[in-house]
């Protein structure tokens, strides 16, 4: 077991105030200390004079010999630099994601004032700073990674081909790299958003700031072409975004909402894109 940051906080408030001796300690941090240490304690309180409260800072010193207690961890830092600190990587503020997203283009993407042109099926991971937002006039997210790898095949209107397109995952939550670059677009930005058809896919699109409009087939291609390709066993498995959709009303798509929880439809993006069936747009 090691120390989270909420631990050392603690401990560092602790030992900052010279005149305390009486440490609250409750779950993982009176766990760690009754592992490492033979501390008297009445439960969820240590009580310590000034002898032991030496010998217990030079204690954890000895554990993590990088780390100052009387500063704990210094905020925002990257996994890279929390090292010095501590040995968990995992203690940093920043994640990975936090700072770059995955794009890609069937145009030319700018990146730090460079024109770039990428080879089909091919992204680009990349900071947040290198993608010039100034001039976009839509975006397009898409939920699963296999169907933005081979976005070149998706079929849609020739006014969203050049679009930059960012891979958005199918967590529950969007990256906080993603998020950034939303809240930093333009204004009049559209901001399309291609998922499976099923009630996850749509509380997506609630849930995705800054969305403007539902990437999908036609209302009649869906019932027509798609019907078969959905999986109720998927719908079912789905209850959570089912009872989030109920309690929503989006004039933009309701028409689509109401047909895929009437239907029950829960139809993949691999099925749309394997079909090349048209994308139109359900905005708000």
């Amino acid at each position: 077991m090691e120390l989270g940051k909420s631990e050392i906080a603690s401990l560092s408030r602790f030992f900052r105030d010279e005149q305390k001796l009486l440490l609250k300690a409750t779950g993982k941090l009176r766990q760690w200390l009754e592992q490492h240490f033979d501390l008297y304690h009445n439960g969820k309180t240590f009580v310590l004079n000034q002898s032991s409260k030496v010998a217990l800072r030079k204690g954890i010193e000895q554990l993590y010999p990088r780390l100052n207690l009387l500063q704990g961890l210094p905020p925002k830092q990257t996994r890279l630099a929390v090292v010095d600190y501590v040995n968990n990587d995992k203690l940093a503020d920043f994640k990975p994601n936090d700072h770059y997203v995955l794009v890609t283009s069937q145009a030319a993407l700018t990146l730090y004032k460079t024109e770039l042109l990428l080879p089909t099926g091919v992204s680009l991971r990349v900071p947040l700073a290198a993608i010039d937002i100034t001039n976009l006039e839509a975006v397009i997210i898409v939920e699963n990674q296999d169907v933005f790898d081979v976005w070149q095949q998706v079929n849609i209107d020739a006014k969203y081909q050049n679009a930059l397109v960012f891979y958005r995952g199918n967590d529950s939550s969007v990256t906080k790299g993603l998020k950034t670059l939303l809240s930093l677009l333009p204004p009049n930005t559209e901001v399309l958003l291609f998922a499976d058809l099923d009630p996850k896919g749509l509380e997506m699109a609630y849930t995705t700031p800054r969305v403007t409009g539902i990437l999908a087939p036609s209302l009649d291609d869906i019932q027509n072409e798609l019907s078969t390709y959905s999986q109720e066993v998927v719908y079912l498995r789905q209850l959570d975004s089912i009872t989030y959709l109920h309690k929503q009303q989006h004039q933009g798509w309701q028409d689509l909402q109401q047909l895929i929880l009437k239907q029950r439809f829960a139809i993949m993006q691999q099925a749309i894109v394997q079909r090349r069936l048209e994308l139109k747009v359900f905005s708000c």
